[in-house]
């Protein structure tokens, strides 16, 4: 994992975008909210491709506002150009040289320094960006992660924040928290989120008749598993979305 040196701000909040799909009005609003509210390390899961708006204009904002970012399975796609029968899918000649130099020079995942306390951000899970975690519910089943086990064991990492399921939600293990920062994209609860590393509460917003609405506030509960071979298929969710 790559280590990030740039990370070195008073503010123990963290703004948290999950993936964008290119929805460059949105990603926009939500960076001036962090500014705003005086929110200076964002970080971004990734997939910015592949999407409804423009991503050069995702990339421009990306670079403006310094969001510390990871690279998602759609990059890959792009750049290898796979998978460009998806719908609202980019080609890489239809982008500004700027934009492919961008996502070409994107890091699978980063580990950041904040007050005293490592966050891994990447896509999936690590290097694998199409690695998911679900402790499992009545309607989905359980999704392990080796990966995630080997970096809860190595016990270096405090908080691991990542996206590719498009739904954001807080795991809670022994000794880390995984966060799914969800997606821009979409009309089922699309937002983004803040984290206090300090007092470890999580804020999720969303996007509600063009206006950012907040919708839960949650402070990280006691842990519920060692890791995800611990996973029982008997979770409730927490409530960060829209119901």
């Amino acid at each position: 994992h790559l280590k990030d040196p740039r990370l070195n701000t008073p503010n123990p909040t963290l703004g948290l975008i999950g993936d964008v799909h290119s929805e460059h009005g949105r990603l926009e609003a939500a960076l001036n909210f962090f500014s705003d509210h005086s929110i200076d390390t964002i970080l971004c899961t990734g997939d910015i491709v592949d999407g409804p708006g423009n991503p050069d204009r995702c990339v421009e904002l990306l670079i403006k506002h310094a969001v510390h970012t990871v690279a998602g399975n759609h990059e890959r796609w792009l750049l290898s150009n796979k998978a460009r029968g998806i719908p609202h899918a980019h080609r890489l000649e239809d982008l500004e040289p700027k934009t492919r130099n961008f996502l070409a020079s994107l890091p699978k995942s980063l580990t950041l320094d904040c007050h005293d306390q490592t966050v891994m951000l990447c896509h999936g899970i690590g290097h694998n960006d199409m690695g998911k975690v679900w402790p499992g519910t009545d309607r989905m089943p359980p999704e392990r992660s080796e990966i995630l086990d080997q970096i809860i064991e190595d016990g270096s990492v405090q908080w691991l924040i990542n996206g590719h399921l498009h739904f954001k939600t807080l795991l809670p293990f022994h000794s880390l928290t995984l966060i799914n920062a969800g997606t821009l994209t979409g009309e089922r609860w699309p937002g983004f989120s803040t984290l206090n590393v300090q007092d470890q509460t999580l804020t999720t917003f969303e996007f509600i008749d063009n206006a950012i609405r907040p919708i839960a506030s949650l402070v990280v509960s006691e842990s519920l598993w060692a890791n995800t071979q611990s996973f029982n298929g008997a979770w409730q969710p927490p409530a960060l979305y829209r119901h």
